[in-house]
């Protein structure tokens, strides 16, 4: 879909793109957090859908504040932030794309794949740029684990192990109605366990195949809190993913691979298992997870993804996560849902 050419190239020495945000809950606050911390590659210059303790929360009290649709038509907005409920995403994206706006989406890209694909179709007509947040694919250890793979250093992938053990209350239900919604894009794999699977795409590639159960089993709302999917990726490796929101009072998620080289294990943000030669890759700081409290991710992920994007727009370039692995991720998703609800395996036509 977009590949870098013909984009709109933003001088940095002129203008740090403008960033407008769309929707201040939770996430919104991490946007805004991570991109304070890069004054120099852009700017928060309005927000939309926030009340004064949002603005005061995401420390943009004195920021401007719009209408949807005011924000989406300013000639003082570069990039919009889409931060709002999932189900939105795809439509206000669109919405962006046709005014002369990049896109930058929180996940999921969509919760529809067609809806996703013409975002994307409207983005290249454009020439714009349209990215989704896959912020875990920037924490350091994993990128390099993922350049590790590409280079064939780990050997080749045999099996993939998703496990996502949180914990949601029924408030944090009913502070939102569209998390407790499978058309809202609620459930525990779409809004908790979502990530983690991306990195698995980010590791592994693209799945061909899967087949899923899911079941509701802790909680009164109208979506699943527990599924259990099994994929087959283009490559041959096989996967196993559970996520849930039952597990109390809420674990590290975690990411297992084995390669014909070895293993190797993801809890938390941390490496906990490394079998192959190859030395594992240089220990961060730790990253919080938010197995029990959706605030306790911090911005780390977001900074890094923020930086690319940025950088993307001034140098004319796609960066290194693009729209197409959104919409892949979505794909996915979307894909084990069907299986469990036909009870039959379902084939991502797309996968490449």
């Amino acid at each position: 879909m977009w590949n870098g050419k013909g984009i709109r190239k933003m001088s940095m020495t002129a203008q740090a793109p403008r960033i407008g945000i769309v929707g201040l809950g939770s996430i919104g606050q991490i946007h805004a957090a991570a991109i304070a911390q890069l004054p120099e590659l852009g700017n928060v210059v309005g927000v939309s859908r926030a009340g004064d303790d949002a603005l005061r929360a995401a420390r943009l009290p004195d920021s401007a504040r719009h209408s949807v649709e005011d924000l989406l038509a300013s000639d003082d907005v570069d990039v919009v932030a889409i931060c709002t409920p999932s189900d939105t995403h795809a439509d206000l994206a669109r919405r962006a794309l046709s005014a002369g706006k990049h896109v930058v989406v929180e996940k999921p890209f969509a919760t529809d794949s067609s809806a996703g694909r013409r975002v994307l179709e409207l983005a290249e007509a454009r020439g714009l740029m349209a990215v989704g947040i896959s912020q875990r694919r920037y924490e350091p250890q994993n990128a390099e684990i993922a350049e590790l793979l590409m280079a064939n250093a780990l050997g080749r992938p045999v099996t993939c192990e998703v496990s996502v053990p949180w914990y949601r209350d029924a408030a944090y239900y009913q502070a939102a109605p569209w998390r407790a919604s499978e058309g809202g894009g609620g459930g525990s794999l779409a809004n908790q366990g979502l990530h983690s699977v991306d990195l698995a795409l980010a590791f592994l590639g693209p799945v061909r195949q899967v087949t899923a159960q899911v079941a509701n089993l802790g909680h009164d709302i109208a979506v699943e809190d527990t599924t259990v999917a099994t994929l087959r990726f283009v490559s041959g490796a096989l996967g196993v993913v559970m996520t849930t929101t039952c597990a109390y009072p809420g674990h590290a998620a975690r990411l297992s691979l084995t390669t014909t080289k070895g293993r190797m294990s993801l809890e938390g943000a941390g490496v906990s298992e490394w079998t192959f030669e190859t030395p594992p890759p240089t220990a961060e700081a730790p990253i919080p997870g938010g197995s029990s409290d959706p605030l306790a991710i911090g911005a780390a992920g977001h900074v890094a993804q923020w930086a690319d994007i940025l950088r993307s727009l001034r140098d004319g370039r796609e960066p290194r996560v693009t729209g197409r692995n959104a919409l892949h991720t979505a794909q996915v998703v979307e894909a084990i849902y069907r299986s469990a609800h036909r009870g039959q395996t379902v084939c991502l036509e797309e996968a490449e």
